[in-house]
């Protein structure tokens, strides 16, 4: 049973759309001008340090506040959106959590938002509108069915206190928080299994990061850790895009080899290679700009944070197929120039052989009429 209680705290509900492969943050910040959008440095501060810089500002976007109701329940959770240059667009609603509430009524509240469906459709119908917006600033606009969310549980203080806040663990089962099980008690191997994410820089500060939701105790109040597992999530579904993407492609572009008989005088195979080539160069490019959008300087505790965040949402995995479909790709833009350089080698062999054959027919005539005397 619960007992200490949350002085101050908001849960943030992410969802993360692709709305395009790459975006002109400059000329979006213009054409946003007229809803008195401002450009805002995304620039993450621990502590008088600098923590984390990333390479090219978002633009952040205030969207008003969203009317949640609920039968019972009801917020007024005020709603953001940030959009990257790499193409992703993530909205925030930020609710604010009743002051008293205890842990087990913050599982409670938490279960009712996460299956709140009118949620994901207002957060699409905002992308789709900020999308069209800024649709002149985009070199291709896409809508991906495909999107991330994530729920955040930011908690600054408690009615009492914690000198150390992994003391909360023991009192509180914050796992059952995280993974969204409201009602089953969990089996000690689960919440150990949960909690080797733990990190903590000072004692009264505590982050658990899970590949869907996350646990913060920050009393100075800091945005950074959020921020940072913003990014993380944003950069997660660019991946997912990119290898969608090639899944796409290189199903087409099989397709189109193995369906098409090639004549010896087609320019097919020349198109297929140009274009293989150009989207390995084009997806290359793009994936390589998202990997090297964040920089992380100077700050240990951030960096740990950011590579907690990968670890849990899996970009290794992500990476190394996204790498192994460029692979591919590359090897079959090498098969069709190959293809093509062996047709054009046939060829000039056939034009010598004709050529040579001509020179002879005057040659031949001359033996036969020779013979014939």
């Amino acid at each position: 049973m619960s007992q200490n209680t949350i002085k101050k705290g908001r849960i943030l509900v992410y969802r993360v759309y692709d709305i395009g492969e790459e975006i002109d943050l400059e000329k979006a910040e213009k054409l946003l001008q007229q809803e008195n959008a401002a450009r805002s440095k995304f620039k993450l501060k621990k502590i008088n340090q600098q923590a984390v810089i990333v390479s090219n500002d978002p633009l952040s976007v205030a969207l008003g506040n969203y009317a949640y109701a609920d039968h019972d329940m009801s917020f007024n959770p005020e709603v953001s959106a940030k959009i990257w240059e790499f193409g992703a667009l993530s909205i925030t609603f930020d609710f604010p959590i009743p002051e008293g509430t205890t842990i087990d009524q913050l599982r409670a509240i938490s279960d009712r938002i996460q299956n709140y469906d009118l949620l994901d459709v207002y957060a699409r119908g905002k992308a789709r509108e900020l999308s069209l917006q800024i649709k002149d600033s985009m070199a291709k606009t896409n809508e991906w069915e495909v999107n991330e969310d994530y729920i955040l549980y930011y908690i600054e203080s408690f009615a009492n206190n914690y000198q150390d806040a992994s003391t909360i663990l023991a009192e509180e089962d914050i796992a059952a928080l995280i993974i969204n099980e409201e009602k089953d008690q969990l089996a000690p191997q689960i919440k150990e299994r949960i909690y080797t994410s733990k990190l903590q820089y000072y004692k009264n500060d505590l982050a658990i990061i899970d590949w869907n939701s996350a646990f913060i105790i920050e009393p100075s109040g800091s945005m950074d850790i959020p921020d940072v597992i913003e990014f993380a999530l944003n950069q997660l579904l660019e991946m997912r895009y990119y290898d969608d993407l090639l899944d796409k492609k290189l199903k087409d572009l099989y397709s189109a080899v193995e369906l098409k008989e090639m004549s010896i005088f087609s320019s097919r195979y020349t198109d297929l290679a140009l274009e293989a080539g150009q989207r390995y160069i084009e997806i290359a490019e793009i994936v390589e700009a998202v990997e090297n959008s964040l920089k992380v300087i100077g700050d240990l505790y951030h960096s740990t944070v950011f590579r907690m965040a990968s670890n849990k949402f899996r970009f290794s995995d992500w990476q190394s197929s996204i790498d192994n479909k460029l692979d591919n790709m590359a090897e079959l833009c090498k098969l069709l120039l190959d293809n093509i350089t062996s047709r054009r080698s046939h060829l000039l062999e056939l034009i010598i052989i004709a050529l040579i054959s001509i020179e002879l027919i005057p040659f031949v005539k001359q033996l036969i009429d020779y013979m014939n005397r």
